[in-house]
């Protein structure tokens, strides 16, 4: 146990990952009595599931098979990748599913609203630019992209690609990462950048003046007819991954971005051995990963006269 813990934690610096690294395979050795059987894996598996909510099972899912995996990768032997396989991933509770779904459509009516109130046009450039920022990267609305400073995207842009740095005291998790600016999000953020005269703070996108104005516009997402929040786009980037952004393979299709990357950059779940194997990978590497899915998407309104507004 110590050996793992020791390689986990040295990638780790949140307390709280490193509670629930900690508690599994001590829960799961516990249990076991330090023989990993089918048999008794099931058993820890149906006990979790009892005593857990959702999220606590998540945890035990999680940590339970990066475990299995780090002494397949530490031994060479198979048997830890089929007692990987027995795990189920849990199932949340369907009465308790989030019906806020917000998809592209949404993210053009937030854009299009904004630009038909009588705020100024600094305000409308902040807050459009902090939309597709949010919907391009699904970074935490008030926990990151609240504390990020017009610098650290001064920063971001002078890099090639333009890729942005987020350290560990503007984490929620504490997990210093890359995140890639796609083409549409750098454009808006040029504008803005010239512009930052206009506000008194260093803060590019202060949290409470963007829900502000969410409020003001109050604009309801097409398909449940719920008021959009600025935190629901951290959602729409995870929904784009999993469900839209897709490439066809032999027998069907799968997420054109691996859920590594996607949880990599969105700082979730950020104990996995997925999330971690991208934490080695060169800045260059992520934006090419990321912009093979992101490419083609464009979340302007069509109607929208950028050339007047960038004039």
């Amino acid at each position: 146990i110590e050996d793992y813990l020791e390689y986990r934690f040295a990638r780790i610096k949140s307390e709280k990952s490193r509670w629930w690294i900690e508690r599994t395979v001590k829960e799961l050795f516990k249990f076991t009595k330090g023989k990993l059987t089918r048999n008794k894996l099931l058993k820890f598996q149906n006990w979790y599931k009892k005593k857990y909510e959702y999220d606590g099972q998540c945890k035990f899912h999680d940590n339970t098979g990066n475990f299995l995996e780090w002494l397949y990768k530490k031994t060479g032997n198979e048997e830890y990748r089929k007692l990987k396989e027995i795990l189920e991933r849990p199932q949340r509770n369907s009465k308790k599913l989030n019906p806020i779904l917000i998809r592209e459509p949404d993210i053009h009516n937030l854009i299009t609203a904004v630009w038909e109130t009588d705020l100024s046009e600094f305000v409308k450039i902040r807050f459009t630019t902090a939309v597709l920022f949010g919907a391009y990267t699904g970074q935490r609305p008030d926990a990151t992209s609240g504390k990020l400073t017009f610098q650290d995207f001064e920063e971001a842009l002078s890099r090639s690609p333009p890729i942005l740095w987020i350290p560990e005291d503007k984490d929620k998790e504490n997990f210093p990462h890359w995140v890639p600016l796609h083409p549409v999000v750098v454009e808006w953020l040029k504008k803005l950048i010239q512009m930052k005269d206009q506000t008194t703070t260093d803060k590019i996108f202060p949290y409470d003046q963007i829900r502000v104005v969410f409020d003001k516009i109050n604009v309801k997402a097409v398909h449940t007819n719920r008021k959009i929040t600025y935190s629901h786009l951290r959602k729409f980037f995870e929904q784009m991954c999993n469900n839209v952004l897709m490439v066809h393979v032999e027998g069907g299709t799968v997420p054109a971005m691996h859920p590594g990357l996607r949880d990599y950059i969105m700082a979730h779940n950020t104990g996995s051995l997925d999330v971690q194997s991208y934490d080695g990978k060169l800045p260059v590497e992520i934006y090419d990963q990321y912009m093979t899915a992101w490419k083609d998407v464009d979340l302007v309104p069509k109607n929208l006269q950028i050339k007047a507004i960038f004039q």
